[in-house]
């Protein structure tokens, strides 16, 4: 430890690899793995770090230290996570119910633009990510959305480069750019980004960021200023169970006043390890309100989405890498114009590629 501690990472990699073999502790291996990582002996620095967070009644504080190491090594090697999702969704479409609406008691037939029914599809998906030497992390993300009915088929890309500040440690900006492509709604969000998060204690954390981008969608109408400061956080107050939050502002500033809005979101949820079980609970609550004062309904459009969600996976439901997750959700938007309402019900059985 001493050859560590002075950088002879060389001469310490070989004292540790024979106290491995007289004694196997956490420690000499996390200490090994710190002076492998040091040298860039990458691969195997993982394998030690993996080995040690995976070993039984190892301290969740400890764990919360390895992580930020092994998350470094392997995006250094290059981060590949591959998977497909099935999918089932009651009303995949987001469309309110037909029947009759009144406008100044005046009855209205109403009729969804869209059937509301049953739809079944699958979702493959790619990330990639790698950390240059140059200290710039790259990223890319991209999902596809494939429905029988082809007015659903969708793909989604995220392309980012971020990177952390010099002197400032916890403080990343980025620069990004999200897409869709559809039938209908395609657009591209390019934008700049930023957050820093704080450490509390072991088990605690905070966090605020902020991203400022323009949307340039198909229909031109939609397009113009985006704007979302938010914070973040989270607290393991059990050596099992992790609580998190996250509250954002989303703000668009259309060409065309009529779509413009302000969204203030809240995202809470749990995290919880009980046995072989991992549960995610999750509520998602959502506030829009339309700025353009609607002419045609004497008054602006507010909208409150509910989207409560459950995440389910098994430790030892695993092959050569490859784990499956079950989510389920339920989703709700209450609005002052009733043909905006809708709900709907689904859910994906995912298979993920950990490593």
């Amino acid at each position: 430890m001493a050859a560590a501690a002075t950088g002879r990472h060389d001469l310490a990699i070989e004292t540790f690899r024979h106290l491995l073999r007289e004694v196997p502790t956490s420690r000499i291996k996390l200490e090994m793995a710190r002076s492998l990582y040091a040298v860039g002996q990458y691969e195997e620095s993982l394998k030690l770090f993996q080995s040690v967070y995976n070993a039984p009644n190892i301290p969740q504080a400890v764990k919360r230290n390895i992580l930020p190491y092994m998350e470094e090594v392997e995006l250094r090697i290059m981060r590949v996570r591959y998977g497909i999702r099935a999918i089932t969704d009651s009303n995949p479409s987001r469309v309110a119910d037909g029947g009759t609406i009144f406008f100044n008691g005046i009855p209205l037939e109403f009729q969804p633009p869209a059937p509301k029914e049953i739809s079944y599809g699958v979702e493959p998906w790619l990330s990639v990510e790698k950390l240059w030497k140059t200290g710039l992390l790259t990223k890319f993300y991209g999902s596809a959305r494939l429905f029988e009915n082809k007015d659903l088929v969708a793909g989604r890309f995220h392309l980012a480069i971020a990177r952390q500040a010099s002197g400032i440690p916890g403080l990343y900006t980025q620069v990004s750019v999200d897409s869709e492509v559809s039938d209908d709604n395609s657009y591209a969000l390019p934008s700049v980004e930023a957050w820093k998060r704080f450490r509390i204690s072991d088990a605690a954390g905070i966090g605020v960021g902020g991203q400022i981008g323009y949307m340039s969608a198909e229909n031109e109408d939609i397009s113009g200023g985006f704007y979302r400061p938010y914070t973040f956080g989270d607290w393991t107050f059990l050596p099992n169970a992790t609580a998190f939050a996250k509250v954002e502002l989303e703000h668009l500033n259309s060409r065309n006043e009529y779509y413009t809005y302000v969204a203030p979101k809240v995202d809470f949820g749990l995290a919880i390890k009980a046995g072989q079980f991992n549960l995610a609970p999750q509520l998602s609550l959502t506030r829009t309100r339309f700025t353009q004062y609607d002419a045609f309904w004497s008054l602006n459009r507010k909208d409150i989405t509910t989207r409560p969600a459950l995440t389910i996976s098994h430790d030892s439901l695993e092959w050569k890498g490859i784990k499956p997750e079950i989510n389920i959700f339920y989703e709700r938007r209450n609005s002052n114009v009733g043909i905006y309402e809708y709900n709907q019900m689904g859910g994906f059985v995912s298979f993920r590629k950990l490593y």
